[in-house]
């Protein structure tokens, strides 16, 4: 291949749906594919740090199989982006529901299952901290990012549970606003509602800390940054 290629890993086809094209017209310098995982690995609960990289590699290995195109030299990086979904706040901001659902507020969430849900913010929280920390991941370069509490929230301002229609809807809203425009999207992933400053490891730290986890906060524009692209690259 002429292009190095950078492979996304995102949770669910709403990713896909809503960030493919746009990235790939952002990126000139590299071919940009994703690959579906349809769940969040990181959360899983038979998941734990010494196994996610292995998870990881598995994930890319089944990719270059169903691309036999692509082979693992071509890859320049792996990019993987997950929803926060409030794992990393304090054991203390998680309460016992009394309606029998689970819940998602700005300072605290309320379980179904108060122990369990503690149990998947404690896992998450430490297998994300290993993998932000590692410059290589499989063998490949890697980062990761977040939309916080997740992608609907960060690009639409809609924090309420959403069915997979809304969501789906939602998604190629943001791929019709923005494929034709797509610097008007970086212009947007730097909007003062939802962009954390600083660098990779800063934009995790500050999500790290107290019930940010919760709140509407992304970092993915770092990821533009790391190549170079920022908005001192946008022609007016």
């Amino acid at each position: 291949m002429t292009k190095k290629v950078i492979l996304f890993l995102v949770e669910g086809p709403t990713d896909e749906d809503a960030l493919a094209v746009i990235f790939t017209k952002l990126v000139n310098d590299h071919d940009i594919e994703f690959d579906v995982l349809h769940t969040d690995i990181t959360a899983d609960e038979n998941m734990t740090v010494k196994y996610i990289e292995e998870r990881i590699d598995k994930e890319i290995q089944k990719y270059l199989l169903k691309n036999p195109f692509i082979v693992a030299d071509d890859i320049l990086k792996v990019i993987q982006i997950i929803d926060t979904d409030g794992a990393f706040i304090p054991p203390s901001l998680v309460r016992q529901s009394e309606n029998g659902k689970t819940e998602y507020f700005d300072t605290h969430i309320e379980a179904k299952n108060k122990d369990r849900l503690i149990r998947r913010n404690l896992s998450k929280r430490k297998i994300v901290y290993s993998l932000y920390n590692q410059e290589t991941v499989a063998g490949f370069p890697y980062e990761i990012y977040y939309f916080s509490r997740n992608m609907e929230h960060v690009l639409h301002d809609r924090a309420e549970d959403l069915t997979d229609d809304e969501k789906e809807n939602l998604a190629f809203d943001i791929a019709d606003q923005y494929t034709d425009q797509p610097e008007k999207f970086l212009e947007y992933l730097y909007d003062d509602g939802f962009h954390v400053c600083g660098t990779y490891k800063d934009t995790w730290e500050f999500i790290m800390d107290g019930n940010h986890s919760l709140n509407r906060y992304c970092n993915v524009a770092v990821f533009f940054e790391q190549l170079g692209i920022g908005l001192e690259n946008i022609e007016n």
